[in-house]
Parts: C-alpha cells; sequence; structure tokens
C-alpha cells in the first residue's frame, strides 16, 4: 500500500539533487529501510548520545521522501523480499526505544503526512523500569560536560565516543552511569499509554529487548532470554502480535540471529545502512539513520544509500 504523497516546496536546488533524483528514478526494486529515535530540540553539543531530529526537519524530510520515494509498511518492504518488482524504490520508516517523543512529536507528524511507521520498543515501564543507561549518561554529560563525566567513570579516554563505547561493553559501567545519576532529573520514557496510542494509530510495533544489551556478548541463556522476554508483555499492551525485531544497538552475529530466528520473529534489522533487495537475509536487513539531514542532502544521501551498503555502525 502506497500512502499519500505531500508537495514539498522548491526541493531541487542543486546540480547534486537533480543528479540524486535521476539516479533515483532508476533504481527499480531497491528500497530503504530508515531509522530515527528521538524527535525534538537537540541536547547540547557534547551530551547526545540518542540522535534528535527537529520537528520542523523531520516533516521536511518526509515531504520531500513523498516525492521521490514510495513510503510504505515495513510489512510491504519485508514482502518483496520474496517477489520481483520493478516499482520504484520504496522507503519504510522506523523508531527506536522507549521514547515519549514517539506520542508527543513523531505520531501527529506521521499523521499529518499519512505516513505509516514501525517503533521497536522495549516496553521497559510494563516490567516497572526506568530510562535506559544511555539516557542517564546523556543527563551526566549535560550535568558535567564529557572530561568530567568520564573522569566519574575511570575512564582516560574524554571523547564522548569513547565513553559511549565503553560504557556499552561494559554492564559494570553501565551500573555506575545509573548511581552516577540518580541524584540527577530522571529521564521520561514511554508509559503504557504511549503504547497504546501508537497501536491504536494502526503503527506497526516491534521488539527492541527489555534491557538493550548487546547481544553478540551475551551467554547463550542470556541471549535467549533477551531476545523473548517481555516481547509478549508489550504485544499484550498493544493488544497486537509482535512480529519484528531490531537488534539493540544495531549489532548482531550468527548466534544472534539464530535466537532471533529461533524467538519466532519474521525478521529482524541491524545497524547496516544497506539497500533491501529481493533474496536478502530477513534477519540482517539494514537500517539508515538520516539524522536531522536538510533536505538537498537527504535526497543526495538517500540515492547513494539505495544504491550501495556502508559499513556496520552501531546505535541506540
Amino acid at each position: 500500500m502506497t500512502f499519500a504523497r505531500r508537495a514539498s516546496a522548491a526541493i531541487i536546488r542543486t546540480g547534486a539533487v537533480n543528479r540524486a533524483l535521476r539516479a533515483l528514478a532508476s533504481l527499480r526494486g531497491h528500497h530503504l529501510i530508515v531509522v530515527y529515535h528521538r524527535l525534538g530540540t537537540p541536547l547540547p553539543p557534547g551530551a547526545e548520545i540518542v540522535p534528535s531530529v527537529p520537528g520542523d526537519v523531520f516533516k521536511a524530510q518526509l515531504q520531500a521522501l513523498a516525492e521521490v520515494v514510495d513510503l510504505v509498511t515495513l510489512d510491504e518492504i519485508v514482502a518483496r523480499l520474496s517477489v520481483s518488482t520493478r516499482s520504484r524504490p520504496a522507503v519504510a520508516l522506523t523508531f527506536d526505544d522507549d521514547l515519549p517523543s514517539h506520542t508527543l512529536h513523531a505520531l501527529p507528524l506521521l499523521r499529518q503526512c499519512g505516513v505509516p511507521a514501525t517503533f521497536f520498543l522495549s516496553g521497559r515501564v510494563l516490567h516497572g523500569l526506568g530510562a535506559y543507561w544511555f539516557q542517564h549518561l546523556e543527563g551526566l554529560l549535560v550535568a558535567h560536560g564529557t572530561a568530567r563525566t568520564a573522569a566519574l567513570l575511570g575512564l582516560s579516554d574524554v571523547g564522548l565516543e569513547a565513553v559511549m563505547r565503553a560504557c556499552e561493553a561494559s554492564a559494570d559501567l553501565r551500573q555506575r552511569v545509573c548511581e552516577l545519576a540518580v541524584t540527577l532529573p530522571a529521564p521520561a520514557i514511554l508509559d503504557r499509554a504511549g503504547i497504546v496510542a501508537l497501536a491504536q494509530a494502526g503503527m506497526t510495533l516491534g521488539f527492541h529487548t527489555v534491557d538493550h544489551n548487546v547481544l553478540p556478548a551475551l551467554t547463550d541463556a542470556a541471549l535467549a532470554g533477551a531476545v523473548s522476554t517481555g516481547c509478549a508483555n508489550l504485544a499484550e499492551a498493544a493488544g497486537k502480535v509482535v512480529r519484528y525485531f531490531a537488534y539493540p544497538h544495531g549489532k548482531t552475529d550468527d548466534r544472534s540471529t539464530a535466537a532471533v530466528r529461533n524467538a519466532g520473529f519474521e525478521a529482524a534489522f541491524t545497524g547496516r545502512a544497506a539497500p533491501v533487495r529481493r533474496g536478502d537475509d530477513r534477519y540482517r536487513l539494514g537500517r539508515w539513520e538520516p539524522g536531522p539531514l536538510a533536505v538537498d542532502d537527504l535526497l543526495v544521501k538517500l540515492a547513494i544509500r539505495l544504491h550501495r551498503a556502508a559499513p556496520e555502525v552501531g546505535y541506540r
């Protein structure tokens, strides 16, 4: 099903954009899944772990995309893995994590533009859990800056990327982050009403694990639990079956992929910015995160991503 297209004013402004549009027109049978996280005002520079996209930028992206590709459901992208199609490129939108901006900002804009999306959720509120560790890390970065936060965590490398990767790899550091953040305002998470609102609006819900740990680092037993525990709770709250899975941090390996397949999911999604084509492994489908790109840059990079894959990247 293709959803209504909306005109975007003056999107063709440069030669690069013109060339990108011509390339897009020729890419029959190539499709792409894009991923967003938080919509709204970005955090101060150097403090953002979860990428933010201002609402007006997101709306402009939607309008531009609707001019040059078919904006479709994730179901339709997955269905095209097994059929030959010469239709123009299709793009499916996804969102990750239990973030309040899903209902505060994303859902109203999606409705306004008539565009479907899939939300990969953990359902943390259903288990009495609060914010993710990386939201607490953002709070520390806002309060103390990168250098001081690194020192509090006992890290010698004060770069934001290094701090984030060190925490991602260490359960002890993640616990320390949460302990240090107890004196700061608690970050908000998506509540049960938000989960229900997304489902009732006709959005697809997928599973993102409750604890959001890097799956390849887990033991076999922990891995089996991570990919299944909490999914039924999410489905019950939403009132619909949860059929798709997004790997936390976008990372998987053969063992993790097998665990997701064995858990009964119909498809799963990584952090590799790869186009989707007929015959691709449905348990290693890539997604591209455009972030707050201006429209011209979005169209040029969209054409590039539809042509070829980028190296795997981690994200929340």
